[in-house]
């Protein structure tokens, strides 16, 4: 995935692109461009269109490709999880640019001889399939990779999460999988030992004596991820309005403590050291039914209250809130957008200061074009501003498809205004919707139009990287270009 995330390329950036309207991929551009392009799972086909030749805008040079495949997934994450999605790979290249290096024997049957927009009738995929090679649109050179979900889809996955909850809750499922979370609130005890600690043991298990403190002023929010072995914290405190401090320059490191699971389950909690181990690793009971006794349940956690500050928290206790990367938590920087309720305002273009709200981002950026122009300061920002693509990967985006023809007037029409592009010249913006049309395929995939249904678009490498966190599921699913 880091591979993937260096080939993302600055023009096309998700979800914006560059003249402030709603942009539901990245672009690719690796390095390699005779790498081919692979199907990202297991999955059904939707649409697909081959193409012998490049093409272009009517009466302008033919520098780009048409050709694309649209694709169905369906997997499960967890107990009754069942996630269905779909990915886009748009822009690939036509027969006749293959080259010799680009094998065209290497590429399903379906896929080598030009066609129309087709229906995917039936046809299957395997992880990895190589679907094509990367083309160009208007000259550059690049894939345009979308991942997202239908309405329905959506509300069924994600309904069972905490997406979108500001005062998340702990799940009653037992879904549990990547990293762990914990909502930490204020006035809770932090103590310097755990109680029963002699001479730094609690029943053989070292607790170093930390400074502690009578109660937390703030809430606090605590990652906790397991690395070769390695127990790793992070803390941030909740400096209200969205606003979060880290307290945790380096992580707090318990080394072996991930080998030591087993022996600290044993000797922490005898009357179960099964029930115990789950404590340890995910600060609640998974298994059913649960043997440990009630006030047997206690689980220390090493934690940081300030700067330079630590102390014991025991986070099995009601009043902290257990989540998992499951849940997709808000402030891991998960966030749902649109029109109405994000950045972009009803003729789809977007604002950079509501965009800057959205992400919760109260720094202060360095912007040449501040108040000078509306599109190159958002771009800048995008681009350049200090975290904010990675932020960008957490924002799921609820919007029309640009390759649904129904969209157009509604997207495009503000091009014709007096100072726009098109302003004033009708046959030009017609010309370039000519060109739309030769690029759109929805009519074909059996979906709602867009206008009247809209779909939910996520970061497509954000989105692989996450659910890559679902270990039982990673080794035989998600892949990207050449991976």
């Amino acid at each position: 995935m880091d591979v993937a995330d260096e080939a993302e390329a600055f023009h096309g950036i998700y979800p914006i692109c560059v003249d402030r309207r709603w942009h539901g991929g990245c672009h690719l551009a690796p390095r390699n461009q005779n790498e081919p392009v692979r199907a990202i799972a297991d999955g059904e086909v939707v649409a697909y269109r081959v193409c012998q030749h490049a093409d272009g805008h009517e009466g302008g040079p033919r520098n780009s490709n048409t050709g694309f495949v649209l694709l169905r997934h369906e997997t499960d994450t967890g107990e009754n999880r069942r996630l269905q999605f779909y990915s886009l790979y748009m822009h690939l290249r036509h027969l006749g640019g293959y080259g010799a290096s680009c094998n065209p024997l290497r590429l399903p049957e379906w896929l080598r001889m030009p066609t129309g927009t087709e229906t995917g009738d039936g046809k299957k995929v395997c992880r990895k399939d190589i679907l094509g090679w990367a083309g160009q649109c208007d000259g550059v050179k690049l894939l345009h990779f979308e991942i997202f979900m239908n309405q329905a889809d959506f509300a069924a996955y994600f309904n069972g999460t905490q997406l979108g909850n500001e005062n998340p809750s702990t799940p009653g499922t037992t879904d549990y999988w990547g990293d762990s979370y914990y909502v930490i609130p204020a006035g809770t005890a932090v103590l310097p030992q755990p109680p029963g600690t002699v001479n730094n043991k609690l029943k053989g298990i070292e607790f170093p004596l930390l400074q502690g403190v009578a109660a937390t002023e703030k809430r606090l929010y605590v990652e906790i991820r397991f690395r070769r072995g390695q127990k790793l914290t992070r803390v941030w405190r909740d400096d209200g309005e969205g606003q979060r401090t880290l307290l945790t320059t380096a992580p707090i490191v318990e080394a072996d403590y991930e080998y030591d699971l087993y022996k600290r389950a044993c000797a922490l909690y005898p009357d179960c050291p099964s029930d115990g181990y789950e404590l340890l690793r995910f600060g609640r009971i998974l298994s059913r039914p649960e043997t440990l006794p009630a006030a047997a349940r206690a689980t220390w956690c090493r934690v940081a209250f300030d700067e330079d500050k630590a102390g014991y928290v025991d986070i099995h206790h009601a009043s902290i809130q257990k989540l998992s990367d499951a849940d997709f938590p808000s402030f891991m920087g998960w966030e749902k957008a649109s029109e109405g309720r994000g950045p972009f305002a009803q003729d789809g273009l977007c604002d950079i200061e509501s965009l800057k709200a959205l992400l919760k981002d109260g720094e202060e950026h360095y912007n040449p074009y501040e108040g000078i122009s509306a599109d190159k300061e958002l771009g800048y920002y995008v681009r350049m501003g200090e975290g904010v693509r990675d932020k960008l990967k957490r924002l799921i985006c609820e919007m029309p498809s640009e390759w649904d023809a129904t969209n157009n007037e509604a997207r495009y029409r503000k091009l014709k205004e007096a100072g726009e592009f098109y302003g004033g010249n009708e046959t030009g913006y017609d010309r370039f919707i000519g060109f739309q049309r030769k690029l759109q395929f929805w009519d074909k995939t059996g979906l709602p139009a867009t206008t009247v249904e809209k779909l939910w678009f996520f970061h497509p490498l954000g989105f692989i990287r996450h659910f890559r966190k679902c270990e039982w599921r990673a080794c035989q699913f998600f892949c990207v270009q050449g991976s």
